[in-house]
């Protein structure tokens, strides 16, 4: 389900408030993300309207991601594929919409932020953390890829964590997603009520980039005057050690240094881990990905992804994937091939063809 509301501002306008919520962490589902689509549609073109706010009800996540297992019911019949493309589809250009929206679209982006929930955060103009923030995009764990333009915004992350990230699964927390670029502001789990009071008070005029800047400088102060308790920075400390093994155009190379990590830190040890366990197949097509989207404009990515998501929904790893990590809970994933030795490029080059 989704709620939205219209807050009334001090000075006659208004902010238009996206409440996700579902029983399993606020995931998106494809009638959640037509409606959030219509919604935001009607709010572009109401001149009362002067900002989007983003969160999840509840106090454990933002967003974990899209309905994963309605997408297995869609892979499970030739005859529901098409539920599975068009949610992708409709999530991919929900994205897509946010990312450009003319208005600021301010994102609370409190607990889990995974998958798809981490694509609208992403998109958002204005993005906070708390101290419950954990940020993710494990795809290459169930035989997908990052996606909702991951393929293009995990690069934008500072240094090669974003790299280490995509191919790993590996997780921020809210101090890396400052340290990175993948946040702006930081304020505390309980401050909400009073940070939307705040929000009410500001002298919005209707002027999107006006507006924006407005918002910046607001939660900015707010950040300063009001400090959240940030866990320590996992990454920051490693981000040398993350370069060097991240480092060059071999992928192999790359993976190989990362699986054999032999230091004393439990957050690449776990990634050593997490790499060990995910898709080969997945691992080289997010980097085929990643690669590609270096030469494309961002909603060029968006449609490199859409293509990749409807082949994977079609072959692949991400039947069997999900099947092993959230249906028969064996977490035992029958990946074929089994080795990234053995994933040929003409194997990888098939995702970018129709399907």
């Amino acid at each position: 389900m989704v709620h939205f509301q219209q807050i009334a501002l001090s000075n006659g306008l208004f902010l238009g408030e996206i409440l996700l919520a579902s029983s399993r962490l606020n995931a998106q589902s494809l009638p959640m993300v037509l409606k959030i689509r219509e919604q935001i549609e009607a709010w572009r073109h109401d001149p009362l309207l002067v900002a989007v706010l983003v969160r999840g009800e509840g106090e454990r996540a933002f967003c974990a991601g899209g309905d994963i297992r309605a997408l297995y019911h869609a892979m499970s019949k030739p005859e529901f594929l098409h539920e599975g493309d068009d949610f992708f589809r409709h999530e991919y250009d929900l994205c897509r919409e946010l990312h450009r929206y003319p208005k600021p679209v301010i994102a609370w982006g409190n607990g889990i932020v995974m998958g798809g929930g981490w694509g609208i955060f992403a998109a958002a103009s204005h993005r906070i953390v708390t101290e419950s923030s954990v940020l993710a995009m494990p795809e290459v764990s169930i035989g997908l890829f990052p996606d909702v333009g991951a393929s293009f915004w995990l690069q934008q992350l500072e240094g090669k964590i974003g790299r280490l990230l995509a191919l790993t699964g590996s997780r921020l927390n809210a101090a890396d997603a400052l340290a990175f670029g993948a946040a702006e502001f930081a304020l505390s789990g309980n401050s909400f009520e009073s940070l939307l009071s705040v929000l009410q008070e500001l002298p919005w005029s209707g002027i999107g980039a006006r507006d924006a800047e407005l918002a910046s400088g607001a939660l900015a102060a707010l950040s300063a005057a009001w400090p959240c308790p940030l866990p320590e920075s996992v990454w920051l400390p490693l981000a040398d050690e993350v370069e060097a093994m991240c480092a060059g155009d071999d992928l192999l190379a790359i993976c190989e240094r990362i699986q054999n990590y032999q230091g004393d830190a439990p957050a690449l040890r776990l990634a050593a881990e997490l790499q060990a366990a995910g898709s080969p197949t997945s691992i080289y097509l997010t980097w085929e990905m990643a690669l590609r989207a270096q030469s494309l404009s961002y909603d060029e990515v968006v449609e490199m992804e859409w293509l990749g998501a409807r082949n994977c929904l079609r072959h692949g790893d991400f039947h069997e994937g999900v099947r092993a990590k959230l249906i028969d809970r064996d977490d035992q994933p029958r990946w074929s091939p089994k080795e990234l030795a053995l994933v040929t490029f003409a194997d990888i080059e098939c995702f970018f063809k129709p399907a």
